[in-house]
């Protein structure tokens, strides 16, 4: 059922009133004439004094918004109205209102919608305001604004409930503004460059364009699977064989891949095609575009954007900027140069022997040789990209859609624009020649077919497409989201889009196993027989880590609705590495949780789900991480690690020293503690729904709650 709190309660009742006054509180209509900043600049012209006012008001305004403030003092009432334009202070005067006026307004709360007439003056103290000389409520509000919209556990409040984010905080309301006028503005600089903006389809029978995993859905009418799709590449290019020469398309696309703070399975993408270009010329043109846009958004070239420490860098997007060999990179910051290894299987031999871990990558073992030196690249030189540049030289096979070198063919004639470590811009000269196009598609398929799940699908009406023919292309993609992000020192993408996409709210007072369908684990032990297991089998250093992720996952099976789980979830934390001093120096890394962890559960006579619950916490083993218990300890166990490293820095070495502003800095600064991974840290938010920072401030609290 569903409860309000006694202010909205109050709320409802004033509302009952009003109805029985014969007030209508939701009137169709109001006439805006000027908005709170037209009105602000009045304030530049000769105002009245409040003693002419009282003596002949006028109606000099005529505005509306909502009451986001006020202090009533009897016959005289101070607020504030909020428009999205700004804000204004507003004056109720019962000389100039009259008395039933004033009475009114005891039905008038803060957040109520209100149109109002009036004249301008300054208060003594220099505030423009307005003399309120009439009233009307145009909507009653139930539930109130929240008084303090800030601190840690009001992050995910602040994605689900964007509307009061807006309201009650003007910097968030002046990020999507800015996004707005980006988009205005990309948009114009694409018309004064003679490109066409057009529209293609969303759901498509093939998902190309770029290498990723395609969600995939069912049309009911024509009974066939289809796809959303990943980019916006192909079906442009198709336009162009049908006699376009400049196209471009602002639009949504969807990839069905892991979510981090520069990652999100739904964003906007911008994409061009221009006939008769090639990857240079796109480069320059990137350059003037990005010129523009600055200028006329920023007002300069140079801008402060946060590192990923949070650190404030100046970055500088005067032109021309420098260029990077893909290859050149990878020998710089990994010692290993990629073309002495021509397949996969040998590349993956040099990363492995120069200690590069990669295994925290997808289906890693199945990679091709092109996503593997992306994924190579991304984990030893991007980090270090923060001033604008052009990562060109990409290998053939991670360019499925491009065209050749002319010099070298190993390589394609494509660039990346990375600023801030974010790949900002994918563009190249296109592969126009359909002999060729077939052949890459064909060894794309061939990889899909072998578990690469990235690879590219074969898709013969685009091929049929290119051997009607088409003119030289480039074709550049831009993530609209990354960029806007830039540029408003955002480090999470969902910081961005309006109204992010988050698990639904169980319903109050529910047990997650009721709504999710979720098993439950039994248990046949107590945890005094898992303690002595723990000290008959764990090497006394590690028995803390133990402990500290037992009472974590008590923690968070409280804050997901398992409480009626915790004993399950904290002793699956207690036991989760029960068999590490045993297993670690194993090659093997599959013996973790393996035939060992086995002996010692089956001697607590643990269920078979028990056991499947910890030996999902070592991806070695394959096993999805399909309950939300199992997700939990994934995540939760590298964070015990990272905020205990964190506390052996401070003097005290205490735990209960430590803040979350102290955990999520060392979390930015990937060399300290590098064996805490990161990624799986992360799945916090992918897999959970819970914000990094509500994760460790669940995970820290309960930590501080033991005394080791």
């Amino acid at each position: 059922m569903l409860q309000y709190s006694q202010e909205s309660q109050d709320r409802i009742t004033k509302l009952k009133e009003l109805r029985g006054q014969k007030v209508n509180p939701y009137p169709e209509r109001y006439e805006k004439k000027q908005n709170i900043a037209q009105i602000l600049k009045m304030g530049e012209a000769e105002l009245r004094d409040t003693d002419a006012i009282i003596q002949d008001p006028a109606d000099q305004v005529q505005t509306a918004g909502r009451l986001v403030a006020y202090r009533s003092h009897g016959k005289l009432n101070f607020g504030h109205l909020q428009d999205h334009t700004g804000r204004i202070q507003i004056c109720f005067m019962q000389d100039v209102l009259g008395e039933n006026k004033i009475e009114f307004l005891n039905q008038i709360d803060v957040a109520d919608y209100l149109g109002l007439k009036g004249e301008m003056f300054t208060t003594k103290h220099g505030e423009l305001t307005i003399m309120v000389t009439d009233f009307t409520l145009l909507s009653k509000t139930i539930r109130p604004l929240p008084e303090k919209w800030h601190g840690l556990k009001d992050q995910e409040a602040k994605y689900r409930q964007r509307y009061l984010d807006l309201v009650s905080d003007r910097t968030t309301f002046d990020r999507f503004l800015f996004r707005s006028k980006f988009i205005r503005t990309l948009r114009d600089f694409y018309h004064q460059s003679d490109f066409i903006e057009i529209q293609t389809p969303v759901l498509v029978n093939k998902a190309s364009g770029a290498l990723a995993k395609p969600f995939l859905t069912h049309h009911n009418s024509l009974d066939i699977d289809i796809y959303l799709r990943i980019a916006l590449e192909t079906p442009q290019k198709e336009a162009i064989v049908g006699g376009f020469e400049r196209t471009f398309e602002i639009g949504p696309v969807f990839r069905n891949e892991g979510m981090d703070p520069s990652h999100l399975q739904e964003f906007t993408m911008c994409e061009h095609y221009a006939a008769y270009w090639n990857f240079e010329d796109n480069m320059r043109f990137t350059e003037e575009m990005f010129k523009y846009l600055l200028e006329k958004l920023v007002g300069s070239t140079e801008v402060e954007i946060p590192d990923r420490e949070g650190n404030l860098q100046k970055v500088d997007f005067s032109t021309p900027w420098p260029r990077a060999t893909l290859q050149g990179l990878i020998l710089k910051d990994a010692d290993i140069d990629v073309d002495e290894h021509p397949t996969a299987d040998a590349l993956r031999q040099a990363i492995k022997a120069k200690g590069i871990d990669l295994s925290d990558v997808a289906n890693y073992e199945k990679l091709g040789r092109g996503n593997l030196i992306d994924s190579l690249y991304k984990k030893v030189s991007r980090p270090k990209m923060i001033q604008p540049t052009f990562l060109i030289s990409h290998p053939v096979e991670l360019s499925p859609l491009a065209r050749r070198n002319d010099e070298n063919p190993a390589i394609t004639d494509r660039f990346q624009l990375v600023v801030n470590s974010w790949e900002i811009v994918n563009a190249y000269s296109e592969l126009i020649d359909p002999i060729d196009q077939r052949q890459r598609l064909e060894e794309q398929a061939s990889l899909k077919a072998g578990g690469d799940e990235e690879a590219m699908m074969m898709d013969e009406p685009y091929i049929r497409a290119m051997e009607h023919g088409m003119p030289p292309i480039s074709g550049w993609g831009m993530g609209i989201e990354r960029v806007v992000a830039l540029l408003t020192k955002q480090d999470n993408l969902r910081d961005v889009v309006l109204f992010p996409l988050l698990k639904p709210e169980k319903a109050e007072g529910a047990t997650a196993s009721e709504p999710t369908g979720e098993p439950e684990i039994k248990l046949d032990f107590t945890r005094d027989q898992a303690v002595k297991a723990v000290e008959k089998y764990v090497d006394t250093a590690l028995q803390p880590h133990l402990y500290y992720v037992e009472a974590a996952m008590r923690a968070l099976a409280d804050h997901f609705g398992f409480a009626d789980q915790s004993e399950t979830w904290g002793l699956v934390g207690l036991l989760h590495d029960v068999d590490w001093s045993i297993t670690q120096d194993e090659i093997d890394k599959t013996k973790h949780c393996g035939e060992i962890l086995d002996k010692i559960l089956n001697e607590l006579k643990a269920t078979p789900d028990f056991v499947e619950a910890i030996r999902s916490h070592n991806q070695a083993h394959g096993l999805p991480l399909d309950t939300t218990l199992k997700k939990a300890l994934f995540a939760v166990d590298e964070l015990c690690g990272l905020i205990v490293a964190t506390a052996l820095v401070r003097p005290s070495k205490d735990i209960n020293d430590v803040e979350v502003k102290s955990v999520k800095k060392k979390f930015k600064d990937k060399a300290f503690a590098a064996g805490c991974d990161r990624q799986h840290i992360m799945t916090c938010e992918t897999n959970l729904d819970i914000t990094l920072d509500e994760f460790i401030e669940i995970t820290l609290n309960a930590m501080k709650g033991l005394s080791l």
